[in-house]
This record gives C-alpha cells, sequence and structure tokens, in this order.
C-alpha cells in the first residue's frame, strides 16, 4: 500500500488543537492513546494516554488510568491521574485515586479521596520513604564494668 506523499512545501497539521467529543449516551471500554484534546460527556472504562488536554465533564465516569498534559475533572473518576502540567479539580469533581502533577487546583465543593505527589517530573516514580531507624545508646557489655 502506498502512503501518499505531501505536496513539496506543505506543512503537516498540527493535531494538538483538535478536541475529540465523546458523548454522554456512550459506555465505552478500552484505552485511548493520541494527540489532541479530548473531553468526556459519558461513561469510559479503561487507560487515557494523551498528549493534550482530558476534560471529564460533569455528569461523566471514568474508571481507569489517565495520563495527559493537563487534566480538568469536574465528573467523577477513580483511578491515578498523572499530568506533565497541571490537574484541576472543579466544583462537582469526585475523585478517588492518585494525583501526580507539579500543579494542582482544587476547587470549593470537589471531593478527593487518595494521594498527591507533586514533582516536576510526573513520569518518575515516587521515592521510597524509609523511616530513620534510632540505634539505642550504647550500653557497656558486663565484661567492660570495672
Amino acid at each position: 500500500m502506498a502512503v501518499p506523499k505531501q505536496p513539496v512545501g506543505a506543512v503537516a497539521k498540527d493535531t494538538t488543537n483538535d478536541t475529540t467529543y465523546l458523548g454522554k449516551n456512550l459506555k465505552i471500554t478500552g484505552n485511548v492513546t493520541g494527540e489532541g484534546n479530548l473531553i468526556i460527556l459519558g461513561n469510559f472504562d479503561g487507560d487515557f494516554d494523551l498528549k493534550g488536554q482530558l476534560k471529564v465533564a460533569q455528569g461523566a465516569v471514568i474508571k481507569g488510568n489517565i495520563k495527559a498534559t493537563g487534566v480538568s475533572i469536574n465528573g467523577k473518576v477513580d483511578g491515578t491521574i498523572v499530568a506533565g502540567e497541571r490537574i484541576l479539580l472543579d466544583t462537582a469533581a469526585s475523585m478517588k485515586g492518585r494525583l501526580v502533577t507539579p500543579k494542582i487546583s482544587i476547587q470549593d465543593g470537589a471531593f478527593f479521596d487518595g494521594e498527591l505527589q507533586m514533582s516536576k517530573k510526573p513520569d518518575q516514580p515516587p521515592k521510597a520513604v524509609t523511616p530513620e531507624v534510632k540505634q539505642p545508646p550504647k550500653t557497656p557489655a558486663v565484661s567492660e564494668i570495672k
């Protein structure tokens, strides 16, 4: 199958400003990857991996993980959200899970139950926190007492 050639001097279309809507009457199961912006109005069970903005509208429900440049929630999400730039939990948001982002905004009325990791590089796994173990003070052995 031949790949069509672009005319000389043609510029490739910038897909980062394209917006796709998933309607409120849709119930989708699966995974979504790609570039561009996405607005969820219905129910989705699966994971997102986007280079762009993802918005979960009021009334929408997502069960799965989200990775995107920016994420705005005004519906219900159960899972992990990793955003390279920013996460917004709007007034009607209900979020259960883990948030990883360098910037976050939680509006009055939003519900959040989970873990928040603020990091400039959200792709890196969190460092393990090991508590410092204090050693008891050294007491002399019975043979050292004179």
